[in-house]
């Protein structure tokens, strides 16, 4: 249920990044505006104790009960293109906050600034093995979802800079 769960969230993120809706188009109802989102960090970085952590940076701000919303972002890196609807069926490496549940939001109409912490999927939906973020680009995306029925209500993306993976060999 939870890999299903992910699979709609990702797939209606990519849909929001192809058609170009931002969180002004989110559903009504979590408060008196929708969820935004700005500000994505550059960086993707690996924790320098635990190659299955990276952390990522991005600003949100929300209004309304805290609890009616939570964040969902991953990083996925290689194949023939991370950012395709279905990717995570081609990337050689993904992190997302479906595995480290750093999902809490705090809604105040304040913009917050949260550094997320993702953790590794070892294995896609299929079952084929994922490996480890190395350094180089890696595409990151950083979503609102509400909680009622994981509707994405806000999403940005961008191509980031994986740091600090240099320090474990080379990874897979």
């Amino acid at each position: 249920m939870r890999r299903i769960r992910l699979l709609v969230v990702a797939l209606l993120a990519l849909g929001l990044t192809v058609t170009g809706l931002t969180a002004a188009s989110a559903a009504p109802g979590y408060g008196t505006r929708a969820p935004e989102i700005r500000n994505l960090g550059a960086y993707a970085t690996v924790d320098p104790y635990d190659r299955e952590v990276v952390r990522v940076r991005g600003e949100y701000r929300c209004w309304g009960p805290s609890d009616a919303m939570h964040l969902w972002v991953s990083v996925k890196q290689g194949g023939p293109d991370p950012t395709a609807e279905g990717s995570s069926s081609t990337v050689k490496a993904w992190y997302d906050t479906n595995i480290s549940m750093d999902v809490r939001v705090r809604c105040d109409g304040v913009w917050h600034t949260r550094t997320v912490r993702l953790e590794r999927h070892p294995t896609d939906f299929t079952g084929r093995y994922l490996g480890f973020l190395k350094n180089g680009q890696a595409w990151l995306q950083f979503c609102m979802v509400s909680e009622q029925d994981e509707s994405l209500l806000a999403s940005r993306n961008r191509w980031v800079t994986v740091r600090g993976a240099g320090y474990y060999g080379t990874p897979v």
